[in-house]
């Protein structure tokens, strides 16, 4: 437990949980003597905000890159620790973060997560909801323009309209010129 959080280690059981309480599931690769994964146990998961956003939306799973089942871990990709993976409940991933975020980045991130599992399952006006209010909440953050970016895409697969797109694109081309995600536009 981490502050509020009851992380499971199971995966069977998390997606089972995930199956029957419809929820993204939120994985949390870690291993011991890790700067990284002790200062998301430190300072981001205690963060209140983050905590309440996690029991709420989520099933949390905490593995151990080394110590958890192999057939578990190898397929999840992970090189690097702490990674955050998002998967539906099927255990798919959809999304992933690399390294250590701070509580507001991180409340962010499990906007972005949910709703690119939100959107492989068809639930778009979710998703789309999710990146608005992420965009909204921190319209100037690091990850701003990753929120637009992915929002553009939300917004077309709801429309298929591509003024609909590139009208949240072109918002991103004009706030964040330099973004890698910028560079992505066709």
């Amino acid at each position: 437990m981490t502050d509020g959080i009851e992380w499971l280690q199971d995966a069977q059981l998390a997606r089972e949980r995930a199956l029957t309480e419809r929820k993204t599931i939120l994985i949390d690769v870690m291993k011991d003597r890790c700067r990284g994964c002790d200062k998301l146990d430190a300072v981001t998961y205690p963060d209140p905000d983050v905590a309440a956003a996690v029991i709420s939306r989520f099933v949390p799973l905490k593995l151990n890159l080394f110590r958890s089942p192999r057939d578990v871990i190898r397929p999840l990709g992970v090189i690097w620790t702490p990674t955050i993976l998002f998967t539906d409940r099927r255990g798919t991933v959809h999304y992933r973060s690399v390294n250590f975020l701070p509580p507001s980045l991180f409340l962010t991130l499990l906007d972005l997560g949910e709703a690119n599992v939100d959107l492989r399952w068809s639930r778009t006006d979710h998703a789309i909801d999710l990146l608005r209010g992420a965009y909204q909440r921190d319209p100037e953050g690091a990850l701003a323009p990753e929120v637009l970016y992915h929002l553009g895409i939300a917004t077309y697969l709801k429309s298929h309209s591509n003024a609909d797109l590139y009208g949240v694109w072109d918002v991103l081309r004009e706030r964040f010129p330099d973004s890698i995600w910028t560079a992505r536009i066709p």
